[in-house]
């Protein structure tokens, strides 16, 4: 199936030169007819390394407030390129759950839950809903910990379970060179846990559900208010013309 953002030619091009998984959550057709806002938040592997022309196009899209989920250690090793940078707005929320590979492919789905769980989890929603200019939100490779993120983002406008494993999935092939080059380095991770399956998303889904029951649950059992929702719905929502 043809992605619904991107055609063919420009489907595996991340937005910035200096990342490989810089993508726009822009596009997405909702349950009401709507559409999701091109260019109002971007999910992305962590921009680390500083390159002129992607300020240039952060700058040009508003991309200015940058929401880090890494660890401390992960910071401290690579810290981002544009945290103390001017005019940017820089927030961590060092998210602990999905920072080091789980054992086993059936343990993804249950880290998955335990991230949308953390405290620091709701902090990146909060800081997203509040935030006065267009939001990239990332951690290391831009597939666990931020694909917990866009997917809650994305249930909050009522995008379709399919599209959301969809949107999931195509950081395989994204991340596909750095994949290689990971388990390279670590031959002892199973791939099947750090490949974007769809079942890994899928059964996520389906466990927050059942803990849930739906996304304003969520928020309220996580102490965002519906004001916070409502936030994020007005950001990333427009009516079809």
């Amino acid at each position: 199936m043809m992605h619904h953002q991107q055609d063919t030619a420009n489907r595996c091009q991340s937005l910035l030169s200096a990342t490989a998984n810089t993508r726009d959550l822009g596009g997405f057709p909702t349950a009401a007819g709507g559409r999701t806002v091109a260019n109002a938040i971007w999910r992305s592997d962590a921009p680390v390394t500083y390159c002129a022309a992607d300020e240039r196009r952060l700058r040009e899209w508003n991309i200015t407030t940058i929401i880090d989920l890494r660890t401390d250690g992960e910071t401290e090793r690579n810290p981002c390129a544009y945290s103390g940078r001017d005019g940017f707005v820089y927030h961590r929320c060092p998210v602990t759950a999905g920072s080091v590979p789980p054992a086993t492919p059936e343990e993804v789905p249950f880290t998955y839950l335990q991230i949308a769980q953390q405290r620091e989890a709701a902090l990146a929603l909060r800081h997203i809903a509040e935030a006065d200019t267009g939001v990239l939100f990332c951690c290391t490779a831009g597939k666990d910990r931020t694909g917990v993120i866009a997917a809650l983002l994305l249930l909050a406008c009522d995008v379709g379970h399919s599209l959301i494993v969809e949107d999931y999935t195509v950081s395989r092939v994204y991340n596909r060179v750095r994949l290689e080059q990971y388990l390279a380095q670590h031959p002892e991770v199973d791939r099947r846990v750090v490949l974007a399956n769809d079942i890994h998303m899928e059964r996520f889904l389906a466990l927050f559900a059942e803990r849930f029951g739906g996304v304003g649950h969520y928020f309220e059992q996580n102490g965002l208010s519906p004001a916070v929702l409502d936030a994020i719905r007005k950001k990333l929502l427009r009516a079809d013309a």
